[in-house]
């Protein structure tokens, strides 16, 4: 098939880029012709992404004004779009362009947003169980494909050489969370997991925080180097202040801009004794993947997304949360600060605890890309190839 894949550039230091990077080229190794509509990430003009045509954005955020000219431009079979369903309108795309969102549900129920959108696709596909179960009560039908890891970029390595790599202490309880800070009220729950940290380390002063985040409010999440100060907990930077000296240690911002690397994200999984990443909701929860990939357990939410992507660590129950309700007309859910604690204590008690790291690698391995193509893109690609062709003679008629 001629594939056209809307979402971010795969150079683009983004959960949507991280899956165009893994995805787009083993999809064109499969044999399918594909073209790349980033609506972040290129501006200007076509470039040549190893043998894949990117193709710019115009005005628009997400693309509605170009993406269905780019779709027509390549002569597509399909339009396959990776992001939030709910920021398209489908109604403006070009007669009998055939749209198939890979989409996210981070609600629950289902926006009735999203619901509305996807209702007039061609395909829908959706990358958790829970968005397969949500979109299937809503009375549409769907198919699964999960995101996606490099599980051989992503693997265990010596933890003591890691640290030693990334100049963190030998004699600390190191916590790690890697999230984008966007938006405010913080959907990835900054506040809420930054005082349960608080409270281990009230409990256990040798503790130490990794914040692989933006720390100010550039890209319209909170002030946390404000927030930060204000709890009393020193903070500093990778590369300018000693992370043995500070409470808290961010990564340095300019290198996360032009990006810092598969091997440096590797060293800091290994390092890491857990993953905080207690959200509001989750379409998908890639670090969750990534962290376990390379042995290193989570503490994640019981809720969306999150709870199918626990394979060694522990779960705040959905009980332990409050409602919130969003700008999209559904539920979303804020952690009690007390119940991340327990399992940051949890944690601290099982530290450095092998069967945990082994179990966390084995979960993440079916997670793959390579896997995923295999088991998923390829079956689905293939039906939707079949009915393409049958229709294509009564096109070619009319």
């Amino acid at each position: 098939m001629r594939i056209s894949w809307v979402s971010n550039a795969p150079w683009a230091r983004t959960g949507y880029g991280n899956q165009t990077m893994l995805f787009v080229p083993r999809l064109q190794k499969m044999g399918h012709e594909i073209a790349v509509t980033a609506f972040y990430g290129l501006e200007g003009g076509v470039l040549n992404w190893n043998g894949i045509p990117i193709y710019p954005r115009a005005y628009h955020p997400y693309g509605n004004d170009i993406m269905g000219a780019h779709a027509v431009h390549w002569k597509s079979d399909v339009m396959i779009s990776l992001i939030d369903a709910w920021v398209y309108e489908p109604g403006a795309f070009p007669p009998g362009l055939r749209w198939a969102p890979w989409f996210p549900i981070d609600h629950d129920p289902a926006p009735r947003a999203v619901l509305g959108k996807v209702s007039r696709a061609w395909a829908r596909i959706v990358y958790s169980k829970f968005a397969e179960q949500q979109v299937n009560n809503a009375g549409l039908d769907c198919v699964y494909v999960p995101h996606g890891v490099d599980t051989q970029a992503f693997r265990p390595i010596d933890r003591i050489e890691a640290r030693k790599g990334l100049q963190w202490p030998d004699d600390k309880f190191i916590v790690g969370m890697v999230a984008a800070n966007k938006g405010n009220p913080s959907r990835k729950s900054f506040v809420e997991n930054i005082l349960a940290f608080k409270e281990l380390k009230a409990k256990h002063p040798d503790v130490m925080l990794y914040l692989h985040t933006v720390a100010g409010e550039e890209n319209g999440g909170p002030n946390l180097r404000e927030f930060l100060e204000l709890q009393g907990l020193s903070y500093g930077f990778m590369g300018r202040e000693d992370p043995k000296t500070v409470d808290v240690i961010f990564n340095d911002q300019y290198q996360a801009m032009i990006g810092l690397g598969e091997d440096y994200m590797n060293a800091v999984y290994n390092s890491l004794d857990v993953l905080l990443m207690v959200t509001m909701g989750e379409g998908f929860g890639i670090p969750l993947v990534e962290a376990q990939a390379a042995g290193c357990p989570v503490i994640t939410g019981d809720w969306t997304a999150n709870a199918e992507l626990c394979f060694s660590g522990w779960k705040v129950p959905k009980i332990k949360t409050t409602r919130f309700w969003t700008p999209l007309a559904s539920w979303q859910f804020i952690p009690n600060v007390g119940a991340i604690t327990e399992r940051l204590s949890a944690a601290y008690r099982m530290k450095d605890n092998q069967e945990y790291r082994d179990d966390a690698r084995k979960g993440a391995l079916p997670y793959d890309a390579d896997k995923v193509t295999e088991r998923y893109w390829k079956p689905v690609l293939e039906q939707m190839q079949a009915e393409i062709d049958a229709w294509k003679p009564a096109e070619v008629a009319a």
